[in-house]
């Protein structure tokens, strides 16, 4: 780089903050936030549905406590505000409606009397739940659990209270249908069988429970569990005991009314104890054994129970320890028991619970800190709230899709649930397209493109392994919702150049999809016969959610047309470019101008816009009907840009009004819509998405920024979302938005629409190297005035993919901008350019070998400029303005005057000016 070039930046820290603000970004995270209530409490609305999730980023399995009794619950088994903790579970669910697989539950056993719960807990409690660790103090009797997980595996720990009457950890394994009120979800179960061992000092265990998604039901989770000083017992649990009932007479001497932690040690008890034929449970927590003579007799609020069943729900294993303390070391696989324990010797054999417990907070540090908050603002209640909900909504982002590679003695392999069987390379799942394409897999492609190729390339090796990429994978092909989207997604990344996958293989993928039907719709597109006829499914021939089909069937076609374009094949491009587009004249109606219902005589059904269901997904006319890929033919349909900006303002202003349609009763998504209050639109459910964001590819950037930021406070909150939190999809349309960027027709066009002023008046993108400034952040909801890229005003309300990966600075300005802030900014992009100069050219320099690789990486050094002193010191302390007590959070920005950045800057620049045109003499003389 050169000594001149050093010596500046050796000075930079006089005016200049490192990273300073959000050192630790995990702290920010609520993994809480939209746990609580929702079906699982019987309430009437969303603020997520989700779990509270401890894992690794994108990790093989998912940790969570289970606050409801399993025998009741079977998708629905938290609830943040319950109380209770029947055990720690091993979970692989993408979502409620999906269901669980693979699946088991660790539950903890004392041996005090407890009614059949297995402890009480806050999970409200500090640190009680953060992404990479669980710990959790139980009452009514103190004793405390915790745990880490790895990427196949994990650490628990649990500390028992010194009185215990017993010290036992129990793994559930389910075997038999679940007990779902819903009949047709629990018919969806497959196969049910689960089994553990005990096995040379561990326990070795399969859970084959499932809902759905595998092929001729061949799945298995194998897990292997060792715990050194420990002796293993294994039980069967009932589900077999019957309700008010108990046996006389306690004719059992020393097993007339023994105290046990629950109803399944009794059960347990009278199994392993000679002439013991039935079992009678107390719910005080006592326990009577009664031999072959006893009778049963009705007895309110008792259960009792033969000492075995005969088709045991689940098995259940046990580790037993005299010892206060007892550590668990877990290792799975998809595979195999062996592969499971190899997972478990590589991941956690020979770590402390300190050590895996640092290698997760740093995985989670790594990957948020890849969306960087530099600047914060002013130390406010107001920015910390951003700050957790923007970390929070980045945490659901890098949860899904699950990767299923594992490393095995022949590589990386992964067991494919798309065939069977064990193939080569990376395995992703659990992602429903539906959801994902519209915000997930662009945050993706700006903040971890490298990450994202790898999913590609999963997602490829799924349609090689069955013929067909997943509309809904979980673990394998899933029927759930409609349109093939993960064709959407391929062809976004092609449109990008992102690297790394066969994009030949792509193509195949997303031809297969585009031309050919498959017989069910848990792949391909169903009704394509119609749709290619007709240029529409009509709402008369037998298929659900006609209109959404075919909106959803051109979305693909004009995402598959940009690819073969791209690849030269005009043919393709231009068939399905016309297929596209006629699909949105078909469903036009101009009487009420949305997309109507229409059957195969071409005749148009009138229904009300507010109508729910029939022939649109979760959704009314008003949701679907503004399809982002085509706006020139949605405009001219409604007969000119204005009218069309007029009918969407409508949308926004309408009352929130809704009639159930075919669903016949009111469902939550509806509630949630009404309770928004902002008209038509609905944020608790991912059609309407994209919709703010057409007032700014229309021209009117300003109406779509005062849209944002009003859904983005009211929408989101510390303690949960508008409505369901789908695989990540709701968090990354925050993540986005908050960066004032937002991608409405991925595969379509790489373009990202400009929104909102972003929230933090400076956000980095590592990967991409892009800096986001936003000096009126802070503000409710400012205007956008300009938007500067290298300096430079961009022309309308985009900036395309290929200017964001090259790197640079990108300003958001208001009107209440200063011009010395324009000016410091126009400065600061003339450092990042000379910096990116120097980098460059001192990397091909020590490429030809005439420099010695730099001492110093420029790019991390980022300028931080603030409000004058003077005004600063107008400013509440941090106290008086709700920043959190010291060591609870990072603290508020390391801030300097405007003067001394600037005339260090304008130095810095020079010399760094200097230095890359040393470095270009010098390596111009070395050639």
């Amino acid at each position: 780089m050169g000594h001149a070039a050093a010596t500046a930046l050796l000075l930079l820290p006089v005016a200049v903050a490192r990273n300073v603000n959000v050192p630790h970004p995990e702290e920010f995270v609520n993994v809480l936030a939209g746990t609580a209530g929702g079906q699982s409490a019987g309430t009437h609305h969303s603020s997520g549905n989700v779990l509270p999730l401890v894992a690794r980023p994108w990790g093989f399995n998912h940790w969570a406590p289970q606050s409801l009794d399993p025998a009741q619950h079977n998708s629905w088994w938290f609830d943040a505000n319950a109380d209770t903790f029947y055990g720690l579970r091993c979970t692989h669910q993408p979502s409620p409606w999906i269901g669980d697989y693979g699946w088991f539950l660790l539950t903890i056993h004392t041996g005090y009397p407890q009614n059949q719960r297995m402890g009480f807990t806050s999970y409200h409690s500090e640190g009680a739940l953060q992404p990479h660790l669980l710990d959790l103090t139980l009452g009514p009797y103190g004793h405390r659990v915790q745990m880490t997980p790895t990427s196949h595996g994990g650490l628990v720990k649990v500390s028992f209270p010194s009185a215990a009457a017993m010290r036992k950890v129990c793994v559930m394994v389910p075997k038999g249908p679940p007990k779902d009120k819903d009949e047709k979800r629990a018919a969806r179960v497959k196969t049910t069988s689960g089994s553990c061992t005990e096995s040379v000092g561990g326990i070795n265990l399969e859970s084959r429970r499932f809902a759905d998604g595998v092929p001729e039901g061949f799945f298995t989770l194998f897990a292997r569990l060792e715990s050194p000083g420990t002796r293993i017992e294994e039980q069967q649990l009932a589900d077999c005991q019957e309700q008010n009932c108990a046996y006389e007479p306690m004719n059992m001497p020393g097993f007339e009314r023994i105290a046990l932690g629950g109803l399944s040690e009794c059960q347990s008890r009278c199994a392993h104890t000679a002439n013991c034929a039935h079992f009678t449970w107390w719910g005080d927590g006592g326990c009577h054994l009664a031999d072959a003579n006893a009778k049963k007799k009705t007895q309110g609020g008792v259960q009792c129970g033969p000492p075995r069943c005969q088709d045991s729900s689940i098995r259940n294993c046990c580790l037993v320890t005299s010892s206060e303390e007892m550590e668990i070391s877990i290792g799975t696989s998809f595979i195999s028991a062996a592969q499971a324990l190899r997972a478990l010797d590589a991941e956690v054999q020979g770590r402390s619970f300190q050590q895996l417990a640092a290698e997760g907070a740093t995985a989670w540090r790594s990957l948020l800190r890849q969306v960087e908050v530099l600047d914060a603002g002013p130390a406010t209640a107001t920015t910390f709230r951003r700050l957790e909900v923007f970390y929070t909504s980045l945490y659901r982002a890098l949860l899904f899709p699950r990767r299923l590679d594992e490393e095995t003695p022949a590589g990386i392999q992964h067991w494919s649930p798309y065939n069977g069987k064990v193939v080569e390379g990376i395995g992703v799942s659990d992602n429903g397209f539906w959801d994902t394409f519209r915000t997930v897999y662009p945050l993706l492609s700006i903040a971890y493109p490298k990450h994202l190729s790898s999913f590609i390339v999963g997602w490829l090796n799924a349609f090689k392994a069955g013929g067909w990429l997943p509309k809904w994978a979980s673990p394998g092909y899933r029927d759930s919702m409609v349109g093939t989207f993960a064709d959407v997604v391929l062809a976004d990344a092609i449109i990008k150049n992102i690297s790394g996958f066969d994009v030949d293989l792509a193509w195949q993928a997303l031809y297969k999809d585009a031309y050919e039907a498959y017989t069910d719709s848990s792949r391909g597109k169903l009704g394509l016969k119609y749709y290619k006829a007709n240029g529409f499914v009509p709402i008369d021939v037998g298929i659900s959610e006609a209109c959404s089909r075919t909106l959803d069937f051109a979305f693909a076609d004009a995402a598959c047309a940009m690819v073969a374009r791209r690849l030269g094949r005009p043919k393709e491009a231009l068939e399905l470019r016309e297929r596209s587009q006629k699909a949105l004249r078909k469903l036009f109606d101009a009487k009420t101008g949305l997309m109507g219902h229409r059957k195969k005589t071409q005749d148009f059904v009138q229904e009300a816009p507010e109508t729910w269901g029939d022939c649109y997904t979760e959704g009314s006319a008003w949701h679907h009907s503004f399809p982002p890929f085509d706006l020139t033919t949605l405009a001219e349909l409604h007969g000119g840009r204005p009218q069309l900006l007029e009918k969407l303002r409508t949308l926004f202003t309408v009352p929130a009004e809704f009639k159930t349609g075919s669903y016949k009763v009111e469902i939550h998504e509806m509630r949630e819509m009404r309770m928004l209050g902002m008209g038509q639109y609905a944020h608790n459910n991912q059609p309407t998405h994209h919709l703010p964001y057409l007032f700014s590819m229309l021209g009117d950037q300003n109406l779509t920024a005062k849209l944002v930021r009003e859904i983005l406070s009211r929408a989101y909150s510390p303690e949960g979302f508008a409505g369901d939190e789908d695989n990540g999809e709701m968090g990354s349309w925050y993540v986005l938005s908050a960066l004032g960027l937002y991608q409405p027709a991925p595969g379509v066009t790489e373009d990202f629409t400009l929104g909102a002023v972003p929230l933090f008046p400076r956000t980095r993108l590592r990967e991409l190297d892009i800096t986001v400034e936003a000096p009126s952040a802070a503000s409710a909801a400012p205007p956008v005035q300009e938007v500067l890229w290298h300096s430079k005003r961009l022309q309308g309300t985009s900036i395309s993919y290929t200017q964001l990966r090259s790197g640079g600075i990108l300003r958001f300005l208001s009107p209440q901008s200063s011009t010395l802030g324009n000016y410091v900014s126009s400065m600061r992009g003339a450092l990042h350019r000379a910096a990116r100069q120097v980098r460059e050219a001192a990397q091909r320099s020590v490429a030809e070998g005439a420099l010695s690789p730099p001492s110093m990486v420029v790019d991390e050094v980022v300028v931080s400029v603030e409000a004058p002193k003077e005004a600063a010191a107008l400013s509440p302390a941090p106290e008086a303005a709700g920043a959190p007590a010291a060591g609870q959070r990072p603290g508020p920005p390391v801030v300097v005057g405007w003067w001394p950045v600037a005339l260090v800057g304008c130095a810095a620049a020079l010399v760094l000016f200097r230095a890359s045109r040393s470095c270009r003499k010098r390596s111009t003389r070395k050639e």
